[in-house]
């Protein structure tokens, strides 16, 4: 409940005493258009406008409200300077703005999570000794940033110091901050109790910290119910008739006593009494009740949970918001598709096929996609898009996904099969255009072929256009023009979801982030106390330079996608003084996309991870090369590695209320490997494995050996013929269908309705060789078995080019022994050659070298002039030779080739089979 509510949602304190209701000055302005000015009052005063310290005080307060904490951050530090607060008599003054400067730097999004936390308390200890004092706005506002630092890092002791705040607060009695501390401090105990059930339950009946707790919480919430709205009916109190927040903390108590129909009448006399209540404050009290139910409820199912008096209660008050209620309970749905090129891509398919039919994909409200996940996701957006905008929010149903996907499944694959990677050098004139346009690099052709051949089939309108990702917000049909998903999905129940693109910044080793509204490195993930490199500020479109004023979907789907080494980064110059910013993959700094997902304050977390994940090598290379690539993949396995542990106590710690994490590995056997000459062999048998784990097939259904075989699949740009895409969707939805059997409180809570009708999926036909050894496995394991390989797949597969390939190696070696045998004249002569002709041979050299040296200093610049249209002209001619060698090369593959792997791995060819 923000300003009330954000003391649990994000720590935001009422105002205190009667003060509070004089911030919002009485004007005939409209809101937007009071909130307009204040920004422009605001940017003046940073400019140099001279402001006294309460104006400005104020100024920031009604700017917070507006959720602007940057600017009221910025607003108050100039406050805090002013010398007229250093006399005696304003020292009160100068703590009010001190305390509203550390709550204004904690919320700050612009700032790095850890940085804004600890300065917040650096500012707050320094206006207010944390360790002796008794004011209780000081003390809300450090319990709150706790609470936040524990919603960042898990750490339990976080919340142990938070509650110890908080309830420094409440012993100071509930009328000084009219219940703001006291509220907070039983939901606080209710969280650690949470936390404690499970030694609870290993304790045997020993002593029950859990059960004190809330009964502690319990008795703070009564002491709430019996002090506060007293004071409200007496003339002190009287301003707070009119403020939301008092209602809302009253109906808490009552509602955290389980005592409903009593907290149902306060939030209704609340609504009677308060003439306008802020959306966002609505959002925060229904998300706040909401999160109580479900500590209390714990061990109820999700549909024991629908009927249950708390739910009914939320759907009573909040009836305009019905389809909220739902979301509430929820949480915030966010869904990561990991990078992996085109196998990732496809792998997807399969997952958003199960999610579409269980009816999570109304429900995602982020969609954060690294590389190969960007081109399947950014596809995925453009149909959710259109859909959004031809329909009301009442008549979306989980049909319309099914289709999205339907369609997804048949023209992404269509798109796969036209061989991207091939085709960036297939044209002649722009393979020229790569070769003598240094601004045009294979990245933008990439980006191109994207929009042209993948992102061109979604049929709303654009056809072949480009796509400019600052056109690409979502509007839906029955919404204003302004709507902003961040702060209006939680009232629909067909979510907007925010296209969140990763990729990574060579300048500072950051994450880079394109949505359809800014660019830049967003805050969040950088640790400010170990990373010294700068943040690149992330901006909207509008307020960058102008030649960035657009930026194209293909290219900012190129830039998540360019494998550092194969393609060239992704230039975006004169977009910050002095500095030329180029992006590379976005799997060099976290490849499954999760850290997109937390950064947008996502609770329920959906991965799919198609990675190329770490394999075992009984010799690792040595090479040059080798080296390097095997370390960097070792990198990459530690961060995937650590990024899931992360995620893992996030939802011990119920930070998180749902993780769903599929991956190609999931289930295969990895057993220990023996020494040489061991005594004590490991014995991989059926009593050594847990159940799920026994016998030739996964959890899933699908057969270990085939799994394995997905899981090498190449990590590549070109074709996928249809069994390797079909065979790679169907694994990633028979894994998310076992995996969400484990969470039925996510699929019981995304649809009311327990009837839901499998999809009609074409690629389920690719499971007939998935499951059973017959021919049909032997078939797909045939195709399967050179899917890991870049280059030669179909030579491999095709019995007349194996004979070929044959032909043509028996050739290279007869006339390498011929050469042996018969060797020519001028190998013949230099291995005869005398001493002597070596020696005068290489003194030749010398003196022709010196000769050279010398004409080159007294006629150089005479020759340079004659040479250097010779060497443009040889430059244009081997560039041109190039091209058109590189052009003959992939059409011939595209023509021939590439057309005879596609049809080695048809699902025609792949039904014949018996």
């Amino acid at each position: 409940m923000e300003v009330q509510q954000a003391q649990h949602v994000d720590g935001d304190p009422p105002p205190l005493g009667k003060e509070g209701a004089t911030l919002d000055t009485a004007t005939t302005m409209s809101p937007e258009d009071r909130a307009e000015a204040d920004r422009k009052l605001a940017r003046d005063v940073l400019r140099g406008t001279a402001v006294a310290p309460d104006k400005l005080l104020a100024l920031a307060k009604r700017l917070r409200n507006e959720q602007d904490f940057t600017l009221a951050r910025r607003v108050l530090a100039r406050a805090a300077g002013k010398q007229s607060l250093k006399r005696p008599e304003n020292r009160g003054l100068l703590l009010e703005i001190e305390q509203q400067s550390a709550l204004c730097t904690y919320k700050d999004s612009d700032l790095p999570a850890d940085e804004r936390l600890d300065q917040a308390l650096a500012i707050l200890e320094g206006a207010d000794d944390l360790a002796i004092t008794t004011n209780q706005e000081t003390l809300g506002i450090a319990g709150a940033i706790h609470k936040r630092k524990w919603e960042l890092y898990a750490k339990r002791q976080e919340l142990e110091r938070s509650l110890h705040y908080y309830l420094r607060g409440y012993k100071r009695g509930v009328e000084g901050d009219q219940g703001y501390t006291a509220i907070n401090a039983a939901f606080v105990l209710d969280l650690l109790a949470d936390q404690e059930d499970e030694e609870e339950k290993r304790s045997a009946g020993g002593s029950s910290p859990a059960a004190e707790r809330r009964a502690e919480a319990a008795a703070i919430r009564e002491d709430i119910i019996a002090r506060v709205p007293p004071f409200a009916a007496q003339a002190a109190g009287e301003w707070l008739r009119g403020k939301w927040w008092f209602y809302a903390t009253v109906a808490e108590a009552h509602f955290g006593l389980r005592q409903y129909p009593a907290a149902a009448a306060w939030l209704e006399r609340g609504r009677a009494a308060v003439s306008r209540v802020p959306e966002w404050e609505l959002q925060s009290t229904l998300l706040q009740l909401a999160r109580l139910a479900l500590l209390h409820e714990k061990e109820r199912s999700a549909a024991e949970l629908e009927k249950h008096e708390a739910w009914r209660t939320l759907e009573q008050v909040f009836r305009d918001h019905k389809v909220a209620v739902r979301g509430a309970f929820l949480g915030k749905v966010g869904l990561a598709l990991s990078g992996g090129g085109f196998r990732a891509a496809l792998y997807h398919i399969g997952v958003l096929a199960k999610l579409a039919e269980l009816d999570l994909l109304r429900h995602v409200e982020v969609l954060s996609c690294v590389s190969g996940g960007s081109i399947v996701g950014a596809h995925y957006y453009l149909e959710v898009r259109k859909l959004l905008a031809s329909k009301p929010d009442a008549e979306v149903t989980r049909e319309d996904y099914l289709e999205i996907v339907g369609r997804l499944e048949k023209h992404f694959v269509a798109g796969v099969q036209r061989n991207l990677r091939t085709r960036v050098v297939a044209d002649l004139l722009t393979t020229l255009k790569m070769i003598f346009r240094p601004d045009y690099s294979r990245t933008l052709r990439l980006g191109e072929l994207y929009e042209n051949e993948i992102f061109s089939r979604v049929d709303d309108g654009a056809g072949g256009k480009p796509r400019w990702l600052n056109e690409l917000r979502i509007v839906p049909r029955d919404e204003a023009p302004g709507f902003a998903p961040k702060s209006s999905n939680w009232r629909r129940a067909a979510k907007a979801p925010i296209l969140v693109l990763n990729a990574t910044s060579l300048n500072t080793g950051h994450n880079w982030q394109f949505t359809a509204s800014w660019m830049g490195e967003p805050p969040a993930a950088i640790a400010a106390a170990i990373d010294g490199n700068e943040q690149l500020r992330r901006m909207y479109y509008w307020e960058a330079p102008a030649k960035h004023q657009q930026v194209r979907l293909g290219h900012a789907v190129a830039a998540s996608s360019c494998v550092p080494g194969l393609f060239e980064p992704l230039v975006l110059d004169g977009l910050y003084p002095d500095r030329v910013v180029r992006l590379v993959d976005g799997g060099v700094c976290d490849n499954q996309g999760i850290a997109g997902l937390l950064e947008q304050g996502c609770n329920v977390l959906l991965v799919s991870d198609g990675s190329g994940q770490s394999a075992s090598q009984p010799n690792p290379s040595v090479g040059l090369l080798g080296v390097p690539m095997r370390a960097n993949t070792v990198l990459q396995a530690r961060v995937r590695d650590a990024q899931y542990h992360d995620v893992r106590a996030r939802l011990r710690s119920s930070l998180l209320r749902g993780l769903m994490f599929v991956h190609l590995k999931a289930d295969l056997d990895v057993d220990p490997v023996d020494w040489v000459d061991c005594q004590d062999p490991y014995e991989a048998s059926d009593d050594a494995r847990p159940p799920e784990r026994r016998g030739p097939l996964t959890r899933y259904g699908i057969a270990k050996d085939v799994q394995t075989l997905l899981a090498g699949i190449r990590t590549d740009l070109d074709s996928f013929n249809d069994l390797e895409a079909a065979a790679l969707m169907t694994s990633g939805y028979e894994m998310t269908a076992t995996e969400l059997d484990s969470s039925p409180n996510l699929t019981e809570l995304a649809s009311a309705d327990d009837q839901r009708p499998p999809g009609d999926w074409a690629f389920l036909a690719a499971k007939q060789g998935m499951v059973t050894r017959n021919d049909k496995m032997t078939h797909l394991k045939r195709v399967l078995g050179v899917s890991g390989t870049l280059a030669f797949k179909v030579w491999k597969l095709s019995t007349p080019l194996k004979v070929v390939a044959a032909i043509l190696a028996a050739a290279l070696l007869v006339w390498a022994a011929w050469v042996v045998v018969r060797p020519p004249p001028w190998l013949v002569s230099m291995a005869h050659a005398p001493v002597g002709g070596v020696v005068g041979w290489l003194l030749t050299l010398l003196l022709t070298m010196v000769a050279s040296a010398v004409g080159v200093y007294l006629f150089g610049k005479t020759v340079v002039r004659l040479v250097r249209w010779r060497d443009t002209l040889w430059r244009v001619i081997a560039g041109v030779s190039l091209g058109l060698l590189a052009t003959v090369a992939a059409r011939i593959h595209l023509h021939v080739f590439d057309r005879l792997f596609l049809s080695k791995g048809s699902m025609e060819r792949f039904a014949r089979v018996p």
